[in-house]
């Protein structure tokens, strides 16, 4: 079995919807009747860590209450340190959507992920997720009402494989690496439960989800 932990939902993101696009993607997988998979919350990451599961997927932002006067952040030093040790010792994480937002740019977590959320434009947009570089039509595009994520990615230590353009301009949308002895997945798309259901959104995270699981 392949076990799989889930930390899913914030202020800005339900986690029910996560869960549907998590569920349509793991029943892509060609392992699917091997996957143990376990929704967790962010109080049990740490424990959850020390048990050593194959796949931490981080669908949570770190601000637990962004729109009060003192916030709140649930990803602590000794959390930030535990979970790149987990990965340099051969776990795995996927930053999922909000799993990279509101992070400290000087954590050791976004030092592992190689980028982070910068910004969106307000709202939902008409966004082209793009399979090459700068093809912006075709075979190799998919459509989406979804929340544009500009980022900054270091792309010269990473391997892009998922771009995005609309009216506001172009960025990144999917990258992976290897990290120490596991492997490292950012995937952007998407906000809404429509979008992380899209027959496309899915296909595609089950292949992050693959590679991460394959040794």
């Amino acid at each position: 079995m392949k076990k799989i932990v889930a930390l899913l939902g914030d202020y800005w993101h339900a986690a029910d919807d996560a869960k549907a696009g998590l569920e349509a993607a793991l029943i892509r997988l060609p392992i699917k009747d091997e996957i143990d998979l376990q929704y967790i919350t962010y109080k049990e990451v740490s424990q959850v860590l020390s048990d050593r599961p194959d796949l931490f997927i981080n669908a949570k932002m770190d601000q637990l209450n962004p729109r009060d006067e003192q916030v709140i952040t649930w990803l602590t030093e000794e959390l930030d340190t535990k979970l790149v040790n987990y990965v340099i010792e051969g776990g795995s994480v996927l930053a999922w959507h909000a799993g990279m937002a509101g992070y400290s740019s000087e954590s050791n977590y976004i030092h592992m992920l190689r980028g982070y959320f910068n910004y969106h434009p307000p709202g939902l947009q008409e966004v082209t997720y793009m399979l090459k570089d700068n093809e912006k039509s075709g075979e190799n595009t998919f459509f989406l009402s979804d929340e544009q994520y500009f980022v900054h990615c270091d792309k010269a230590n990473t391997e892009v494989d998922l771009w995005s353009t609309g009216i506001d301009g172009d960025s990144i949308a999917a990258w992976k690496h290897s990290f120490g002895k596991g492997k490292i997945c950012c995937f952007t798309p998407a906000h809404t439960r429509e979008g992380m259901v899209n027959e496309n959104v899915s296909s595609l995270l089950a292949e992050k989800i693959n590679w991460m699981l394959t040794l």
